[in-house]
Protein backbone atom coordinates (compact mmCIF):
# COMPACT_ATOMS: atom_id res chain seq x y z
CA UNK A 1 0.00 0.00 0.00
CA UNK A 2 1.40 3.56 -0.96
CA UNK A 3 -0.73 6.71 -0.16
CA UNK A 4 -0.07 10.15 -0.06
CA UNK A 5 -2.10 11.69 2.68
CA UNK A 6 -2.35 15.43 2.03
CA UNK A 7 -4.46 18.42 2.95
CA UNK A 8 -6.99 18.83 0.93
CA UNK A 9 -7.71 22.60 1.49
CA UNK A 10 -4.69 23.28 -0.11
CA UNK A 11 -4.76 23.58 -3.70
CA UNK A 12 -1.16 23.12 -4.43
CA UNK A 13 -0.77 19.88 -2.54
CA UNK A 14 -3.87 18.40 -4.13
CA UNK A 15 -2.17 18.86 -7.48
CA UNK A 16 0.42 17.96 -6.63
CA UNK A 17 -0.70 14.53 -4.80
CA UNK A 18 -2.79 14.19 -8.04
CA UNK A 19 0.00 14.85 -10.50
CA UNK A 20 1.83 11.94 -8.43
CA UNK A 21 -0.86 9.41 -8.66
CA UNK A 22 -1.09 10.28 -12.22
CA UNK A 23 2.74 9.30 -12.93
CA UNK A 24 2.81 6.58 -10.08
CA UNK A 25 -0.30 4.45 -11.30
CA UNK A 26 0.25 2.24 -7.70
CA UNK A 27 -0.06 5.34 -5.30
CA UNK A 28 -3.36 6.32 -3.42
CA UNK A 29 -4.41 9.38 -2.17
CA UNK A 30 -6.28 10.52 0.86
CA UNK A 31 -7.70 13.50 2.54
CA UNK A 32 -5.70 14.14 6.06
CA UNK A 33 -8.97 15.03 6.98
CA UNK A 34 -10.73 11.96 5.92
CA UNK A 35 -11.24 8.98 8.68
CA UNK A 36 -9.85 6.51 6.86
CA UNK A 37 -6.21 8.53 6.77
CA UNK A 38 -6.40 9.27 10.47
CA UNK A 39 -7.02 5.51 11.08
CA UNK A 40 -4.21 4.75 8.62
CA UNK A 41 -1.57 7.21 10.41
CA UNK A 42 -2.59 6.03 13.98
CA UNK A 43 -2.04 2.15 13.23
CA UNK A 44 1.36 3.39 12.12
CA UNK A 45 1.61 5.02 15.50
CA UNK A 46 1.60 8.77 14.49
CA UNK A 47 0.05 9.92 17.52
CA UNK A 48 -0.23 13.74 16.45
CA UNK A 49 -1.79 14.27 13.14
CA UNK A 50 -0.86 18.00 11.80
CA UNK A 51 -4.06 18.51 9.15
CA UNK A 52 -0.85 20.72 6.98
CA UNK A 53 1.07 18.05 6.72
CA UNK A 54 1.81 15.65 4.04
CA UNK A 55 2.82 12.28 5.08
CA UNK A 56 3.73 8.99 2.95
CA UNK A 57 2.86 5.53 3.94
CA UNK A 58 4.86 2.55 2.11
CA UNK A 59 3.72 -0.78 4.10
CA UNK A 60 5.08 -0.51 7.62
CA UNK A 61 6.77 2.89 6.95
CA UNK A 62 5.15 6.86 7.11
CA UNK A 63 7.70 9.19 6.02
CA UNK A 64 6.57 12.98 7.01
CA UNK A 65 7.20 16.51 5.42
CA UNK A 66 10.15 17.12 3.07
CA UNK A 67 11.17 13.24 3.56
CA UNK A 68 7.34 12.58 2.41
CA UNK A 69 8.15 14.27 -0.73
CA UNK A 70 11.75 12.95 -1.54
CA UNK A 71 9.81 9.37 -1.07
CA UNK A 72 7.13 9.74 -3.30
CA UNK A 73 9.74 11.38 -6.04
CA UNK A 74 11.47 8.24 -5.31
CA UNK A 75 8.81 6.14 -6.82
CA UNK A 76 8.75 8.55 -10.58
CA UNK A 77 10.80 7.59 -13.16
CA UNK A 78 12.95 9.86 -14.72
CA UNK A 79 13.48 12.76 -14.83
CA UNK A 80 11.26 13.75 -11.97
CA UNK A 81 13.15 10.98 -9.49
CA UNK A 82 16.31 13.02 -9.36
CA UNK A 83 14.58 14.87 -6.77
CA UNK A 84 14.54 11.64 -4.23
CA UNK A 85 18.54 12.20 -4.40
CA UNK A 86 17.79 15.27 -2.37
CA UNK A 87 16.87 13.15 0.79
CA UNK A 88 20.21 12.63 1.65
CA UNK A 89 20.35 15.99 3.25
CA UNK A 90 19.69 16.37 6.74
CA UNK A 91 16.03 16.47 7.56
CA UNK A 92 16.25 19.84 9.66
CA UNK A 93 17.58 21.81 6.72
CA UNK A 94 14.78 19.91 4.31
CA UNK A 95 11.81 20.89 6.58
CA UNK A 96 12.74 23.63 7.58
CA UNK A 97 12.27 24.52 3.77
CA UNK A 98 9.30 22.39 3.64
CA UNK A 99 7.90 24.63 6.26
CA UNK A 100 8.99 28.01 4.36
CA UNK A 101 6.96 26.70 1.51
CA UNK A 102 3.84 25.16 3.53
CA UNK A 103 3.01 27.90 5.17
CA UNK A 104 2.63 30.28 1.54
CA UNK A 105 1.26 27.30 0.19
CA UNK A 106 -1.83 28.72 -0.23
CA UNK A 107 -1.10 31.19 -2.77
CA UNK A 108 0.24 29.14 -5.51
Amino acid sequence: MKVIIYDSECKFCTRFSRWSQSNVKTLEIISVRNKEARKILRDKGIKFIDLQTIYFVNDNEVWVRSKAIFEIFAHFTSPWRIISFFSFLPTPFTDFWYKIFAKYRYKF
